[in-house]
């Protein structure tokens, strides 16, 4: 089967009767929407500054009918898509806006927006673009490709959005995926 999503797919995830799909171009483009190139006979919404792609989004699937049920807009350049522990909550990494997307896994609606660098003021991007949780669910663990390190985050999304960063751990150049060893705790 196939399903006409947003424009670029990235992920896809399952989580009950839904799919979440992380579209990096966001909406397909309307008939009077200033558009770009994005590929071979693709298009993409851009914005008319700077003529790049002007959004990122998550097209929600009813797994029983195939259908899109929503479109959730999100930061640019969505990618990464991962599930919390409990099934609560999918979170899509934004690596072109430096923050993460929290939405209900149920309803598809946002429920936070997390910063993936230290403030939004800091000089250098994040490019968060790969995700993990720890099976508690309590920490989710973050690639950030740009600063070289993974974000850690204490994620708390179902309270008041008091999800936030704790740290980071340096790695190597730009890490791209992530992976929790539960065996090993690590």
């Amino acid at each position: 089967r196939s399903v006409d999503v947003g424009v670029a797919p990235y992920d896809v995830l399952v989580a009950g009767e839904l799919l979440f799909v992380s579209n990096q171009g966001g909406r397909r483009p309307g008939p009077d929407d200033l558009v770009g190139p994005a590929g071979k006979g693709t298009t993409v919404r851009v914005d008319p500054v700077r003529h790049i792609a002007n959004e990122g989004t998550v097209s929600i699937i009813d797994r029983k009918t195939f259908t899109v049920r929503r479109e959730v807009p999100t930061g640019l350049h969505a990618g990464a898509l991962a599930l919390s522990p409990d099934g609560r909550f999918v979170v899509c990494a934004n690596a072109g806006s430096d923050t993460l997307s929290v939405l209900d896994a149920h309803t598809g609606d946002l429920v936070e927006t997390i910063w993936a660098r230290g403030k939004p003021s800091d000089l250098l991007s994040a490019s968060p673009n790969a995700l993990c949780f720890h099976p508690d669910g309590d920490r989710l663990y973050v690639a950030n490709g740009t600063m070289n390190a993974i974000a850690v985050l204490h994620f708390e999304p179902e309270d008041r959005g008091d999800s936030h960063l704790l740290g980071f751990v340096p790695v190597g150049w730009y890490p791209g995926a992530l992976l929790f060893d539960e065996a090993r705790g690590r």
